[in-house]
């Protein structure tokens, strides 16, 4: 046996770890959306305070998955593509961090619904990638992968639409320039969190394929 290395397969471990990051990204999601249309400050600095959690114990996480990916060398896949799914979550977790920032900082209210309507498709994609990541062991038919895939697709591309009618809504309306950069910043790290799930969903087909 190799000194510090395990040769065991470690299926359970990794699914449960794999799981543990996704359920932390999905609550960020949801959390984000409820922040993106709460009124109240005391409630809007609650929110952002438990995305901030959500987002350092998701850290602990997936620095043990990655310390396990290092010294286990039986895994349930490929360790690249372990690795890309825990990362990929994990930096779900980041943007999701860095919008709260931006929206706690800068005290962002709805403009003609906007940021509900981004927030709505972020949760729609959050939740079909949690789905995956929580069937990811059992997941035989790539036929229902790639069903789930090109609805993220669909949602991603109307995430597009929606970011360009609501930057031109922002021009047309908005006359503070400043505040046009802040929010059209915080459309963009919205529409990144929908395509860090579309990136995420493509990974899973490609390891449901390998393995199918």
């Amino acid at each position: 046996m190799v000194f510090g290395l395990n040769l065991l397969p470690q299926d359970n471990k990794f699914f449960t770890l794999l799981k543990d990051v996704s359920r932390l990204s999905n609550k960020s999601v949801h959390l984000l959306k409820d922040l993106a249309i709460e009124e109240n400050r005391d409630t809007a600095f609650k929110l952002a305070r438990e995305i901030e959690i959500a987002k350092h114990t998701a850290k602990d996480v997936t620095y043990e998955i990655t310390e396990m990916l290092c010294r286990t060398l039986v895994t349930p896949f490929d360790h690249e593509d372990i690795h890309r799914i825990s990362r990929g979550l994990y930096k779900t977790l980041k943007i999701c961090e860095k919008t709260q920032e931006r929206l706690v900082a800068f005290q962002l209210r709805p403009f003609h619904n906007d940021l509900f309507k981004l927030a709505t498709n972020m949760v729609s994609a959050s939740d079909v990638v949690h789905d995956l990541v929580t069937d990811l062991k059992i997941l035989k038919d790539s036929k229902a992968v790639h069903d789930k895939c090109a609805l993220i697709h669909n949602i991603e591309s109307d995430t597009d639409k929606l970011f360009n009618q609501l930057t031109i809504d922002l021009y047309e309306h908005e006359q503070d320039f400043k505040k046009i950069l802040i929010r059209k910043e915080v459309y963009g790290l919205m529409e990144g969190v929908v395509d860090r799930h579309r990136d995420l969903a493509n990974v899973i087909l490609e390891v449901v394929l390998k393995h199918s």
